[in-house]
C-alpha cells in the first residue's frame, strides 16, 4: 500500500475536539475501511507551535515540513502534524497535515 499527503482544516478552541471532528468528517466522506489517504488513518497528532500564523502561512509551513521530511510527521503510520492558526474572521483554527496510508 502507498501513502499520500493530506491537509485538513478544522475549527475550535480545543485541538483534540477539532481532531476528532476532522476524523469523523473524513470517515463520512471517504469511508472507514482504512487506507483512505486522509486524517481518518491517524490516531495521534504532534502539535507544532508557531506563533501568529494565518491560514496561508500555516499551509506554507506545513509544505516546508513535508518537503523537509520532518521526522515528527514523516511516517504514514505515525502522528499527523497540526499547526494552530487564526482564520481571517478571528476563529481559532487548526491545520492537520501529514502522510496517510492509501
Amino acid at each position: 500500500m502507498g501513502a499520500q499527503i493530506f491537509y485538513t482544516v478544522a475549527t475550535g478552541q480545543d485541538m483534540r475536539q477539532a481532531f476528532r471532528e476532522a476524523q469523523d468528517d473524513a470517515r463520512r466522506m471517504h469511508g472507514s475501511g482504512g487506507f483512505s489517504g486522509t486524517i481518518a488513518e491517524k490516531d495521534t497528532v504532534t502539535l507544532i507551535r508557531e506563533a501568529g500564523l494565518t491560514e496561508d502561512a500555516a499551509m506554507a509551513r506545513a509544505d516546508e515540513l513535508l518537503l523537509a521530511d520532518d521526522p515528527r510527521i514523516a511516517d504514514k503510520w505515525g502522528p499527523a502534524g497540526v499547526l494552530p492558526y487564526t482564520a481571517a474572521d478571528g476563529t481559532a483554527s487548526w491545520l492537520f497535515f501529514g502522510w496517510a496510508s492509501s
